[in-house]
């Protein structure tokens, strides 16, 4: 774009763009700018999408949801980053943002005027000011009333440990810079010597930046990923140790939420499918009556009624999406749930009710979880321990209140 816009040669074009990814909060840009969006994280490509947006410096900025994806020490530098654009006096630039969002604090700190929708409708309009001490809606004041509660039972002492990751490291092949890339490759790594655990009916809170090494981290518990060092147990016996039969039944007992649900749901599956594909290959012994049966029953339990079973999931919002993805996941009945950023594209409102659904099913089923998020709020309202993740390491762990209360990490404080 820049060198088709502004005329630059690609010698030029490069270091504008290495300096744009550098802007938008992106480590080691001069790397990262040979690198393809699969080797990104979810919020470096969101950082990406920004860089490629202000690379030619346009009067209008459309912004949709541009820090959804983004823990909130980066959020705050991107916001900082638009800012100082709109105030750049010296290129005449007067760049105008239309924000959209559903982050009620990023619309405060921003936004100079704001307009609320409900279902296509603009139900209420003015300076943000006004709107935020003097709402005059009911969905207005619906949304700014939206705070999700703690709602979690202790966990027993004689709980037992589900899963146990005992010195964890991931490592990914690097192409080394200059000549010696063509003939040897370098290791980077993502997660290093991690160690946790998770007990029965307990909520290990995962939190950090993000490429900090929570999803990593995730994949790496759920078998996904290959580790380069120390073991995961489930139950007390390695991942690697169970084969054939025994496997899937390992994989009946772990289950995962992604954060997309546009790219983790089928698109051309009915929703009956989707959440019923599992049951078909765990529990051969039911027929297509009795599977119909436990996802019904399963769709109940997650807030959502029968007729939602022949409709696609582009039909649904978002969070009607989550729900699905979470009622797929449980209707294995399932020892330990991974939940990776399941509420970060939510807004107050259905974050809420995403979190109080999960933390009734952990008591109805006394499920363990893992939850990975950059946002401390939803960690301190659904965990019982976190651990915080820098550059692949742990840097702090321990329960919820006390990390809270009592952090003496700097990284830690900072969030």
């Amino acid at each position: 774009m820049i060198q088709l816009h502004d005329g630059a040669s690609p010698r030029e074009a490069r270091q504008r763009a290495i300096a744009l990814l550098a802007r938008t909060g992106i480590t080691e840009p001069e790397k990262r700018v040979d690198s393809y969006p699969h080797q990104l994280s979810g919020g470096q490509r969101q950082r990406v999408m920004i860089a490629m947006a202000l690379a030619c410096r346009p009067r209008l900025l459309l912004a949709d949801e541009p820090t959804t994806a983004l823990d909130v020490t980066i959020r705050a530098q991107i916001i900082e980053l638009l800012l100082e654009l709109q105030r750049d006096e010296a290129e005449k630039r007067g760049m105008a943002v239309l924000l959209i969002t559903h982050d009620l604090n990023l619309v405060r700190r921003f936004a100079e005027r704001v307009a609320v929708m409900e279902k296509g409708v603009l139900v209420e309009s003015g300076a943000v000011e006004d709107i935020f001490t003097s709402p005059q809606h009911p969905y207005t004041q619906r949304l700014l009333n939206s705070k999700p509660k703690r709602s979690v039972l202790p966990v027993l002492p004689i709980a037992p440990v589900l899963l146990d990751a005992k010195n964890v490291s991931v490592d990914y092949p690097t192409r080394l810079p200059g000549f010696a890339g063509w003939f040897r490759r370098g290791r980077f790594k993502a997660v290093d010597d991690v160690t946790l655990t998770v007990r029965q009916g307990e909520t290990l809170g995962i939190v950090g930046e993000l490429g900090s090494g929570k999803s990593t981290f995730a994949m790496a518990l759920l078998g996904l990923r290959r580790i380069s060092n120390g073991v995961v147990q489930f139950q007390g016996r390695a991942l690697g140790d169970f084969r054939g039969r025994e496997k899937t039944v390992l994989r009946l007992n772990l289950q995962v939420v992604f954060q997309d649900t546009f790219s983790s749901l089928p698109p051309r599956q009915t929703v009956e499918r989707i959440v019923g594909e599992g049951l078909a290959l765990h529990r051969p012994e039911l027929d297509a009556a009795a599977r119909r049966d436990k996802v019904v029953a399963m769709l109940r339990e997650v807030g959502m009624d029968r007729a939602a079973l022949t409709r696609y999931p582009h039909e649904f919002s978002c969070g009607q999406r989550q729900r699905i993805a979470i009622a797929r996941a449980l209707v294995l009945e399932p020892s330990i749930l991974i939940l990776d950023e399941p509420t970060s594209a939510l807004d107050v409102s259905i974050q809420s009710q995403v979190l109080a659904l999960l933390a009734d099913i952990q008591k109805k089923h006394n499920l363990g979880y893992v939850f990975i998020s950059h946002d401390l709020q939803v960690i301190g309202v659904i965990a019982h321990r976190v651990a915080v993740m820098r550059n692949g390491f742990v840097v702090e762990s321990g329960e919820v209140e006390k990390i809270f209360a009592n952090s003496s990490d700097e990284y830690t404080l900072s969030f």
